[in-house]
């Protein structure tokens, strides 16, 4: 033990400020650390601000320009119903009318941000579970983490279609007043939902798996055939 230490004192003596020259190498490089980490967070921030942008202006370009598309936020056997149930209370046909118009308009946009929102949803689900397995894939962490890391990866994968069930269980709320987009929202939801999954599950997922499976190292078993 002594001669250790007269060893590693021997060394200082040798290499002056040798001990000082290795703080300063690991401050900085938890510095460099922490940078690239705080980098990627605002790599991210930035790029699921871009894709909701750009999402939610697609969205609200298709609504305002496509009437088809913007005709099935409209439940159009709702009018009739309440310019008949309103006019028997002798109450202008103008202001039936406009009140009509209002509430339907209402109707259409709420069900339209929850359809966005939703999607939204989603599509970010998607791309942090891509991100988490192209992190993955790069890691130089053994064969045997990996795989372990991989298995609690799964809860992304699922992630979409919990959202789809979010939207499925969100159109019996808009149900009551919109009936004809809460199957839309419904339908929507759960398919996309079913199809992020099933494209993470095959493009990434098992490719993935596999890739770690081939790199462990073979089982040795001829201990056990010996004996």
């Amino acid at each position: 033990m002594l001669y250790y230490m007269k060893l590693e004192k021997q060394r200082e003596e040798a290499v002056p400020g040798a001990a000082s020259r290795g703080k300063i190498t690991i401050f900085f490089e938890e510095k460099s650390a922490a940078m690239k980490k705080s980098t990627a967070w605002m790599f991210f921030t930035i790029l699921y601000a871009a894709v909701g942008a750009v999402i939610v202006w697609g969205m609200i370009t298709l609504f305002r320009t496509c009437s088809a598309f913007r005709g099935l936020f409209y439940d159009k056997m709702a009018m009739p119903a309440g310019l008949a149930a309103e006019g028997e209370a002798e109450i202008p046909p103008e202001l039936i009318a406009e009140n009509v118009r209002q509430v339907t308009e209402n109707a259409a946009r709420l069900s339209f941000s929850v359809l966005v929102f939703i999607l939204l949803l989603q599509i970010f689900a998607f791309l942090t579970a891509l991100i988490v397995f192209r992190r993955l894939a790069k890691s130089q962490d053994p064969i045997s983490i990996r795989l372990k890391k991989l298995e609690n990866a799964d809860l992304f994968l699922d992630l979409p279609l919990y959202f789809g069930l979010f939207g499925t269980v969100s159109s019996f709320v808009i149900m009551s007043f919109n009936p004809q987009v809460s199957r839309l929202i419904a339908y929507s939801s759960t398919l996309v939902g079913i199809i992020f999954s099933v494209l993470l599950r095959l493009t990434m997922q098992y490719p993935l798996r596999q890739k770690f499976i081939a790199l462990l190292p073979p089982a040795s078993s001829d201990s056990g055939d010996k004996k």
